[in-house]
């Protein structure tokens, strides 16, 4: 059964194999001499040369993936936000992976200052020679003499061929939406795929229920034939994104006021919740001052002032909100600070710091928490699990829960079959240890190199269903260049997660170009510029499944309808008489009553 579904949930997006068609812009970065291997340790593969270029073969997965890699570097400086065109021939021999496609990172990096890294991407090597390329957008400088591009082959068990690969750039203001890209589709994207049938009728019965206006005079009476106007306002369903405090408040932003404006309009038209990005962290409203930097102190008094206004704006238009995050489950760097001063007694005291201060501060406002945000560490040693012992995930999970009512959610992203294997674990864990978590998050960051059929997206979600009560999609985004790709996968998640009885919302990782931490995955660019997957969520959320009706009261002084759950606004007029109310349709079989003076 589990084999079954990691064959499902990971059989990758089909790729066709072809050659870029670059533009006359277009120059080549790296220079035409051959590619350098890597000598790794005996433990971790080898490489040898062939008579296309250079074999890898891993025998597993690496702590350090770079250890097996063919490089190139380039004299040329690369300044950020550059647009590039990455290329790579190669072919995958063999591999532990069921699609049969092997795994490898693609890293341009600056020599010196490799923290700072221009580029770090997952990518698929196909069975067959052929060339497969990508763009993106360097993230960070690279001076001239110090840039290195690496191509990095110890993801998994496997081995792969490597011939070439070069990087394009393109010049400044190139858009990067004209680069050229490769054609990608998924399973189930067809209009007429048999998914979409039983989608749509659970979201009939389940997110949708019979309400009925009663309309009365002053003395209780029913009123028959008046007109009763029914406009819905919000959806309870939690379709979100993640936004930026700063921005959405006019606190602390040096963005035009236009662009500020734009910004909180947007979310007050397509969202029915919000994510504060970055605001509730640990450490960035409350933590121990530092005497040397006072200016933490006021950016902190800024950051909460704004997350404030943001959760007041937020309830007074309707909107929930989740909580980002209360513990990260492996060390970030002002963890890692953390542990150096006061060791693991220190890091816990922060924790309960940030807890005790952001509960009872978000109590009013928050329905849910990422409780527990990435369980599945990245580099093992980094876990909390190991540095504080296995059982603090359910230590700590208890510890909060005794702190709030409101719903907690473990958090984890379940791009490959490791990071689902990790993420079923703890929460088995947790549950052996006697606690359950209210409910399992999908971070749900795609790239189009990797799109796993739809359907199996059910099937991750019905696997983590039968061991949590809620589930929901937290940080939704597709980076891609195809904008009918784009809108079409966006279109299919929502469906399919509004569909199903366990999920409490959706919600996707920011909406603007200027404010997303992957650009090509915004729904506006940066001149606010819709791409066409605006007008999904709009012809959805606010169209099909929306409700507005006018209607007249029958003998009962009634006027019954079917309408999706949300906030209404409900307009009666009758003799000249106006009323009007704002209920909350949350029950199937609601009736909310107007009373005619």
């Amino acid at each position: 059964m589990l084999k079954q579904l990691f064959i499902a949930l990971f059989s990758l997006a089909a790729l066709y194999a072809e050659e870029p068609v670059l533009p006359p812009e277009a120059k080549a970065l790296l220079p035409d001499v051959p590619l350098v291997p890597t000598k790794p340790k005996p433990e971790e593969g080898t490489i040898t040369q062939t008579v296309k270029g250079w074999r890898l073969d891993s025998p597993g997965k690496l702590a350090q993936s770079y250890n097996l890699s063919v490089s190139r570097r380039f004299e040329g400086a690369l300044a950020e936000g550059t647009v590039c065109l990455a290329v790579i021939k190669a072919r995958t021999i063999s591999t532990d992976k069921e699609d049969g496609k092997g795994r490898i990172t693609f890293a341009v990096q600056n020599t010196q200052d490799y923290k700072n890294t221009p580029l770090w991407k997952g990518w698929v090597i196909g069975k067959e020679w052929d060339t497969s390329f990508f763009s993106f957008t360097a993230a960070h400088p690279v001076p001239a003499g110090a840039g290195l591009a690496k191509l990095n082959a110890g993801e998994t068990k496997q081995s792969i061929e490597v011939a070439d690969f070069q990087i394009y750039t393109f010049p400044a203001e190139f858009d990067v939406f004209k680069a050229p890209r490769m054609k990608v589709t998924y399973g189930g994207r067809e209009l007429d795929a048999p998914w979409r049938k039983e989608a749509e009728e659970r979201i009939a019965k389940l997110r949708q229920g019979r309400l009925t206006i009663c309309v009365v005079d002053a003395a209780g009476q029913p009123i028959v034939g008046a007109k009763v106007k029914v406009a819905m306002k919000r959806h309870l369903f939690g379709f979100g994104s993640s936004v930026d405090p700063l921005l959405i408040s006019g606190l602390g932003t040096n963005l035009p006021a236009g662009d500020q404006i734009r910004y909180r309009d947007t979310v007050d038209e397509l969202f029915s919740r919000i994510v504060p990005e970055n605001g509730l962290r640990v450490g960035n409203i409350d933590a121990a001052s530092d005497p040397a930097k006072p200016w933490e102190d006021a950016g902190r008094r800024r950051t909460g002032a704004a997350v404030q206004w943001m959760l007041q704006w937020a309830q007074d238009c309707k909107m929930s909100t989740r909580g980002h995050y209360l513990v990260w489950g492996y060390v970030e760097p002002w963890a890692r600070t953390a542990l150096d001063k006061g060791g693991v007694v220190g890091l816990l005291d922060c924790y309960d710091r940030h807890f005790r201060f952001v509960l009872p501060f978000c109590a009013p406002y928050v329905d849910e928490w990422d409780a527990l945000n990435h369980p599945v560490p990245f580099v093992e040693a980094d876990a909390l699990y190991n540095i504080i012992g296995k059982d603090f995930y359910p230590e700590i999970y208890r510890k909060m829960d005794a702190m709030t009512d409101k719903l907690l959610f473990v958090n984890e992203d379940t791009f490959n079959p490791d990071r689902t294997v990790g993420f079923e674990k703890h929460i088995k864990h947790m549950i052996e240890k006697g606690v359950t978590p209210d409910g399992c998050g999908f971070q749900s960051h795609f790239s189009d190199y990797a799109i796993p059929d739809i359907t199996h997206e059910w099937d991750n979600w019905q696997n983590f269903g039968a061991l949590v009560k809620h589930l929901t999609v937290t940080e939704y985004d597709l980076q891609t260049l195809d904008d009918q790709l784009h809108a079409d996968h966006l279109r299919d998640m929502l469906t399919m997660a509004f569909s199903h009885p366990q999920m409490t919302g959706f919600v996707i990782w920011g909406f603007w170009e200027t404010r997303h931490w992957k650009p090509t995955a915004a729904m506006f660019k940066a001149d606010w510029t819709e791409r066409p997957a605006v007008k999904v969520w709009r012809d959805l959320v606010k169209t099909k499944w929306w409700t507005t009706a006018d209607l007249v009261t029958d003998a009962k002084g009634e006027a019954p309808l079917s309408a999706y759950y949300g906030w209404y606004d409900i307009t009666v007029e009758h003799d000249g008489k106006t009323a009007t109310l704002q209920p909350k349709h949350a029950t199937n079989g609601g009736k909310p009553t107007v009373t005619l003076k």
